[in-house]
């Protein structure tokens, strides 16, 4: 889960975050699901160094902390998401104003990309006691990862998992093109994470992938276009934008890759014909808490019933596991 405000109006941390979180945790406890929320750790950072000058953002600070924390303690995984773009925002009259901010980490020097996640990580690393050990670049834009690889691995961080295998957004602000990526459950790899490489240093667990119909996107545009909303969700923000390119893309074309979400708006396809006759033994199924609605849990809770899951595993346990056994391997 990606924990994080929208980024063209970012809506209230109440319907973006804690109402959505607390629907979720709920679920998880109910049902025995292990979950990864990956933080936007600049957010943090940026109503720490902004509250002392405005008491409304002093409030919203200790509110977001106490949440993640009781997230940590219910035993779910905190993970590292970094939205950069959080250095450059401002708070104008009780509003934050993301114009002209940098979206993504390889618009930032090489001194402040490692500024930028050492100061994140340890952010987090307060609330949950140092246990932050994967990452989840916002918006997926983790290349070109020579330039982040050394940040995280001096933070420890050895996990990632940005990757949709067979997803491609042409954008100009947060394109990514993961096409050449494997299709596994999980592959080591140095130099990228869609290259996997045997002797590895960091573990790829990627997002699963799914094909999604030119229809969806019709759909979601004639909804738009009469004042509709094409599912009911709790945040209350409006999205960022993606550029003109990519909207023709999606719209003219047979189909494309996306990530398998819980997301309102995705929901249903979790249970879709194509997705039914899929025999996978991993399941990486990713969503927003600003995105779900009370369709997102019953959608998943029919997904866990049809593929009969009965195990689940956090993105930096199920690294564990895979560590685990590529020693007892090396061993043997």
């Amino acid at each position: 889960m990606d924990y994080e405000l929208f980024f063209r109006r970012s809506g209230s941390i109440e319907k973006c975050l804690f109402e959505p979180t607390a629907m979720l945790l709920d679920f998880a406890n109910a049902s025995g699901v292990r979950l990864t929320f990956y933080i936007d750790a600049g957010m943090l950072c940026r109503l720490a160094e902004l509250a002392p000058a405005h008491m409304s953002l002093q409030k919203q600070l200790s509110q977001v902390r106490t949440d993640v924390a009781k997230i940590a303690a219910a035993g779910h995984e905190i993970g590292l998401h970094i939205h950069p773009h959080w250095e450059d925002t401002r708070y104008v009259r009780d509003e934050w104003d993301f114009s002209n901010t940098r979206y993504k980490l390889d618009d930032f020097s090489d001194s402040e990309i490692r500024d930028i996640v050492s100061r994140y990580t340890a952010e987090l690393n307060d609330l949950c006691d140092g246990g932050v050990s994967s990452y989840r670049a916002g918006g997926f834009c983790i290349e070109p990862f020579k330039r982040l690889g050394g940040a995280l691995q001096e933070q420890g961080i050895a996990v990632d998992s940005s990757v949709v295998p067979g997803l491609r957004i042409r954008d100009p602000e947060k394109g990514v093109d993961f096409r050449q990526a494997p299709e596994g459950g999980w592959w080591f790899f140095d130099k990228s994470p869609s290259i996997p490489e045997t002797e590895g240093e960091f573990i790829e667990i990627p997002v699963t992938g799914q094909v999604l119909p030119a229809w969806h996107y019709w759909r979601r545009a004639l909804a738009r276009a009469v004042g509709q909303r094409p599912a009911t969700v709790a945040g209350d923000g409006t999205p960022k934008a993606i550029g003109r390119e990519e909207i023709i893309r999606r719209l003219t074309g047979r189909g494309r890759t996306s990530e398998l979400s819980v997301d309102a708006p995705k929901a249903g396809r979790l249970n879709a014909a194509d997705i039914s006759r899929t025999n996978r033994r991993i399941w990486h199924v990713m969503g927003h808490p600003k995105l779900l609605g009370q369709s997102s849990l019953d959608a998943l809770q029919k997904f866990i019933d049809r593929k009969e899951i009965q195990r689940f595993e956090t993105v930096a346990g199920f690294a564990d596991i895979i560590r685990a056994r590529a020693s007892t391997s090396a061993a043997i």
